[in-house]
């Protein structure tokens, strides 16, 4: 019949395989919607940007709270776009500079590329 302490190391050892794989399974079912975020850094107002930061902050929060999964930061201005290299903090975000004038043509690439992104800017409602 073979050794029991043989068989209870290989009853205990597919036993923790089997709830590792029901585990990751569960996991990958109940996953936090994915999230990608692109913010308008053409010029606005101080109110206005705090308006903007106050929107990715409350996304920040979700985020903090495994709500959702902020899976990209892309910042678009009149140069064109730029994918942030790492999730910035709101501090990270409010510290950056508006510039230029607003360019719907570029925020729509940005939109074409990622076209269920979640669209921060102060010139669209």
């Amino acid at each position: 019949m073979g050794n029991p302490n043989q068989r209870l190391i290989r009853t205990l050892a597919l036993g923790w395989l089997a709830f590792l794989v029901l585990g990751q399974g569960l996991r990958q079912v109940f996953r936090s919607p994915a999230v990608t975020v692109i913010i308008d850094r053409s010029y606005c107002s101080p109110a206005q940007w705090q308006g903007v930061i106050q929107q990715y902050t409350d996304l920040y929060d979700q985020y903090q709270g495994q709500q959702i999964t902020l899976e990209q930061v892309i910042y678009v201005s009149d140069l064109g776009q730029e994918a942030a290299p790492q999730i910035p903090t709101p501090e990270q975000v409010q510290a950056l500079n508006t510039y230029g004038r607003f360019n719907p043509s570029q925020l729509e690439v940005a939109l074409r590329a990622q076209p269920q992104a979640r669209v921060l800017s102060c010139h669209r409602p």
